[in-house]
């Protein structure tokens, strides 16, 4: 009977152990861990160490981003810390976030085989594009193009445009209003007008070379004239005052009849075209607030009207010319350097 008992007791005792989870079983086999070198600021770093970060290409490839630049602060720790800016590729518009520098630190480190400063900053374009242009001629075998802006003028007359070469690489995007990106350089076509962002760097050759990061092919703009007197919403008739303020922050109050009826019908022979060329310039040659009855009307040198800029033309230029020796007759210095 005892022996009956025991052998209950053992067979319960079993199935309990079980149930816990607890019944030995063959241990697994561990991966084995990668050990980084511990950090130690003072120890000498491997020889070419800038050569080989930058050179890392399948490190870099793997996490989707591309070394633009890469230099060394001697300052920082007894060895100096690297600086590595990195463009996130496929979103040249995206800032990598901390996971992914993290990340990226550590591939670095593991594929070095030591750990050592090292800063990441990521290249992002800016919003408003750097270049604007019409193809005017395409080179297939070097996979670059030559943009002409007419909008921008080299000299006062605009007897020399605007021009550069813009190389594209792999990872250059290129966007139409139909598509998503995945155009390739055999879609562009003379005549197309493009907004190019750039990798920042040119090279000073006639014309300039840049290589593009972001391409946007765009429709040009309505070249129907508008009247000036439209878009200011005024005839421009009995002006009483103009009061000018110049770039250089010099002003000027026109209240002559005979001036004053000058400049009203220039601005009465002003007609604008919409500007292809919308990016933003700062400074300005002049701007006009111009007082006709009880209300005040607002001219500038950006011919910008309900936030749409429009081309410069020969009338415009004429008023600017005639404003500017107004100002010149009466304010000694006004505008050094501008001709």
């Amino acid at each position: 009977m005892k022996s009956i008992l025991l052998l209950l007791l053992f067979a319960c005792g079993l199935s309990s152990i079980g149930n816990q989870g607890d019944v030995a079983v063959p241990p697994t086999e561990v991966e084995s861990v990668y050990e980084l070198p511990s950090p130690n600021p003072a120890a000498p770093l491997p020889e070419n160490l800038q050569d080989r970060i930058f050179h890392l290409e399948n490190v870099y490839k793997q996490l989707s981003v591309k070394p633009m630049s890469l230099s060394k602060s001697e300052g920082e720790y007894p060895n100096g810390g690297f600086h590595l800016q990195l463009l996130k590729l496929g979103n040249h518009r995206e800032e990598l976030n901390l996971q992914e520098k993290s990340q990226i630190k550590e591939a670095i480190y593991k594929a070095i085989g030591s750990r050592f400063s090292l800063y990441i900053t990521t290249l992002v374009i800016p919003k408003e594009e750097e270049l604007v242009g019409v193809i005017s001629e395409l080179d297939r075998e070097e996979q670059k193009i030559l943009l002409v802006n007419p909008e921008a003028c080299l000299d006062k007359e605009c007897k020399e445009i605007e021009k550069f070469w813009v190389s594209l690489e792999e990872d250059t995007v290129i966007v139409t209003n139909n598509s998503d990106g995945s155009n390739k350089f055999e879609d562009l076509k003379l005549g197309d007008l493009l907004h190019v962002w750039t990798t920042q760097a040119v090279l000073q050759s006639s014309p300039p070379q840049f290589t593009a990061l972001d391409i946007e092919v765009v429709e040009p703009e309505d070249e129907t004239p508008v009247a000036l007197s439209v878009l200011m919403k005024t005839e421009f008739n009995g002006i009483k005052q103009i009061d000018v303020r110049f770039g250089d922050g010099k002003k000027l109050a026109i209240t002559d009849t005979k001036t004053l009826e000058e400049i009203s019908s220039k601005l009465k022979r002003i007609e604008l075209v919409r500007a292809n060329d919308k990016r933003t310039f700062y400074g300005f040659l002049y701007g006009m607030e111009l007082t006709i009855g009880d209300t005040k009307f607002q001219y500038g040198t950006s011919l910008t009207f309900d936030n749409i800029k429009y081309k410069h033309n020969s009338v415009t230029n004429e008023l600017n010319d005639y404003i500017v020796a107004l100002g010149r007759a009466s304010i000694p210095n006004l505008l050094g350097g501008i001709r």
